[in-house]
């Protein structure tokens, strides 16, 4: 599950149309501006976010972890947000690895075949406003 495997081929982010940026742009997953993703006031909905963003952990996870010589298994354990502004239009995603949690993730995962890692995720909208903070713990076994 790591080179082959695409995040966009799961059922549930082909139903909701999240996609890929635009070549050169500086984002994991995009949420395109699109009705389907609104709520009551017009911004972005709050279930929404949270899809684009733990579809973004999971990219982000597997592009740090493609070089590995094995597959893994990865299923979120625990995930906390923070929803800062209302998200206006195209949605983009970023993520973020702690350097030091990733070396300590990485030997536990050579050690024991399994090993917990938190992935970060900020969302941006199309005004460049980070709209929401996400933090996703990972369960990550070798298959």
């Amino acid at each position: 599950m790591t080179e082959k495997f695409d995040v966009l081929s799961i059922p549930f982010n082909v139903h909701i149309q999240l996609s890929r940026p635009k070549p050169g742009e500086d984002a994991l997953l995009v949420m395109e501006d699109k009705p389907i993703y609104k709520n009551h006031v017009g911004s972005g909905h709050a279930a929404a976010l949270f899809a684009l963003a733990e579809g973004s952990g999971g990219e982000y996870l597997l592009s740090r972890v493609s070089s590995l010589p094995f597959e893994i298994i990865p299923v979120v354990r625990k995930s906390e947000v923070k929803y800062k502004k209302p998200a206006q239009g195209r949605v983009v995603s970023r993520g973020v690895i702690n350097d030091q949690e990733w070396a300590t993730f990485m030997a536990q995962l050579e050690k024991k075949g399994r090993a917990g890692l938190t992935v970060g995720v900020e969302l941006f909208d199309e005004t460049e406003a980070n709209v929401a903070s996400f933090s996703f713990d990972w369960f990550i076994a070798k298959k």
